[in-house]
């Protein structure tokens, strides 16, 4: 297996492919191809300039999917806090609230002039659910009607007909046209002990190793040891780390 660091190096490989199967991406590539505050907007731009070209189709599998739609959710969140936190008296009663916005609203600018994309985490998004609730019944459904509600389901089918996604789902033990091997769920908890992955990094993982793809493109710079150690063999594949 070959692992890939320069778009010169990913446009001499395409090249050399008997035939163009397509590539396999993961949720980090999905986002930073999306979103121009990402601090690899632009060179995922690039690689994805030489997928089109190249005639090579992006597929992801269902997990990467239900991911990156929780990744748009969560943008959305952070910019409907800082929405709502510019439109917030600074006399309010409830300081909790303002403080907890005025946070999110200072992480992001921080992040920002790092070239960061920020997105709220799993528990500031719970924090800010739990006061809203409190200062209203409707308070966190409101919140989510006039900052995510339509637009979460618009944006996320805008960009994956833009950036032209193709997924794969697949039960465990089946084969098909992408995968001559079965796939095993043990053999991603293997993965997972093994190489102390997430389970959706082992699954990406395992899904390239078993898949005829011969490209996998992505912002982890983790699978350079796990992605090596794991398909050395295969001298037909190949990772692209942003």
């Amino acid at each position: 297996m070959r692992v890939l660091k320069k778009v010169e190096d990913l446009t001499v490989f395409l090249k050399e492919l008997d035939r163009q199967v397509g590539c396999l991406v993961d949720t980090g590539f999905l986002y930073a191809l999306s979103y121009t505050d990402d601090r690899l907007y632009e060179k995922s731009i690039e690689v994805s300039e030489v997928l089109v070209q190249e005639n090579c189709p992006i597929y992801a599998n269902v997990i990467c999917r239900m991911e990156f739609v929780d990744l748009i959710f969560r943008k959305q969140v952070t910019l409907g806090a800082i929405q709502a936190f510019d439109n917030m008296d600074s006399n309010t009663d409830n300081k909790t609230l303002f403080n907890l916005l005025k946070n999110i609203r200072d992480q992001n600018t921080a992040q920002q002039k790092d070239n960061q994309s920020y997105k709220v985490n799993e528990g500031r998004l719970k924090k800010l659910r739990k006061l809203l609730n409190e200062s209203s019944p409707v308070g966190w459904k409101t919140f989510c009607s006039q900052y995510a509600g339509s637009k979460l389901f618009n944006e996320w089918e805008i960009l994956e007909e833009d950036l032209g996604l193709n997924f794969l789902e697949i039960m465990e033990g089946d084969t098909s046209e992408f995968f001559e091997s079965p796939l095993l769920w043990s053999e991603m908890v293997q993965l997972m002990g093994q190489y102390g992955l997430r389970g959706p990094d082992a699954m990406t993982l395992n899904f390239f190793s078993k898949s005829k793809f011969p490209l996998l493109v992505t912002t982890d710079s983790d699978f350079e040891i796990d992605a090596f150690e794991s398909l050395q063999s295969d001298s037909e594949k190949a990772v692209y780390i942003l």
